[in-house]
């Protein structure tokens, strides 16, 4: 189990909230709210706020906050006073009172978006140069002729730098950006796990552990290492900085709520984990008496950013109306 210390908010506030152009409260916003097992952030924000982006702002959370959130668990209840404007925290009979605190994370805090939605995806690198990539080291055999590996088989690679588990890539496509055609990096698609049985000096000797897809003759090898689902807290992305989708994680055409999704937009342009996004329709036009008229451009999704790479990221479609493909574009949520 992952453990950390994180300071616990325990008194909340949203003095001003009411404010109609700062934050609304929902009109049916539950005066008492008990956490449960499965909630997420957004999902409780949600049931207080029509946008549950302005999570920090209905927590009144400060930017260090927004970085490493407090944690609630099932079974803390929420208590709102409409009279004050004043949401509190309360520990069973208990009314926490705002003082430091200190509190051991587990899993059963409560996340900022469905963790089992990307967990898989935050254990193994998606995005590489391929300078590094052809530089990483390759499975040169098996124990016999057979070109595919499978679970329990032995497989021979260029030398290791270290013992562990390490895992077989295949090169997948390219990503370009839309506009600049700029080469943004190249998907690698993850084969499976392989733990090393012997380091060798020319030849190293692994044994594969799992497989979800052909490990094959020929793969790559890139060190396992463990990424933790993080809790950080959703919040507007800028306006300023846009962006399209450029690809769609497992290669479908048309991607869906919980979907993950690939935007031209990394580390360079400022993109952080917790942005959110709002995914308009790509923009269409129509002839009417010969001329051409451009249709709206409605928002079809909001995109949760999970995962950030130099030059693009990844982002988990949540409240998604209508498929979202290759090309929509990103703005402001609403």
């Amino acid at each position: 189990m992952f453990q950390r210390i994180i300071p616990l908010l325990l008194g909340l506030s949203f003095a001003g909230m009411v404010q109609a152009d700062t934050l609304k409260l929902r009109d049916d916003a539950p005066a008492r709210y008990v956490v449960k097992r499965g909630d997420t952030l957004w999902a409780i924000s949600g049931r207080y706020l029509s946008s549950p982006w302005r999570w920090p702002q209905l927590w009144q959370m400060n930017r260090s906050e927004i970085r490493d959130p407090h944690w609630i668990y099932p079974g803390d209840v929420l208590v709102l006073d409409r009279a004050t404007g004043k949401l509190r925290l309360e520990k069973g009979q208990r009314v926490v009172k705002l003082s430091p605190q200190v509190r051991v994370e587990d899993s059963d805090a409560i996340r900022s978006i469905p963790a089992a939605r990307i967990a898989a995806l935050l254990k193994r690198p998606l995005v590489v140069e391929q300078a590094a990539f052809t530089a990483a080291p390759r499975i040169i055999a098996g124990a016999d002729d057979r070109v595919v590996l499978a679970q329990g088989n032995t497989a021979y690679s260029q030398p290791l730098d270290s013992a562990g588990v390490w895992q077989a890539f295949r090169t997948g496509k390219e990503l370009k950006d839309p506009d600049s055609k700029e080469s943004l990096g190249f998907e690698v698609i993850y084969g499976g796990d392989l733990a090393v049985t012997d380091l060798g000096t020319t030849v190293s000797t692994l044994q594969v552990k799992s497989s979800v897809e052909e490990i094959a003759i020929g793969d790559r090898l890139i060190k396992y290492q463990t990424v933790p689902v993080l809790n950080y807290v959703p919040r507007e992305a800028p306006a300023s900085m846009g962006g399209k989708v450029v690809s769609i994680y497992g290669g479908v055409a048309d991607a869906a709520q919980y979907s993950s999704v690939v935007i031209n937009r990394g580390a360079r342009d400022g993109a952080e984990l917790g942005y959110v996004f709002g995914v308009y329709k790509k923009p269409r036009s129509v002839k009417v008496d010969g001329k051409e008229v451009t249709l709206p451009a409605p928002e079809i999704s909001q995109l949760f950013v999970y995962r950030v790479f130099d030059k693009v990221s990844y982002g988990l479609l949540l409240d998604t109306t209508q498929a979202v493909n290759v090309g929509d574009t990103l703005g402001r949520p609403e």
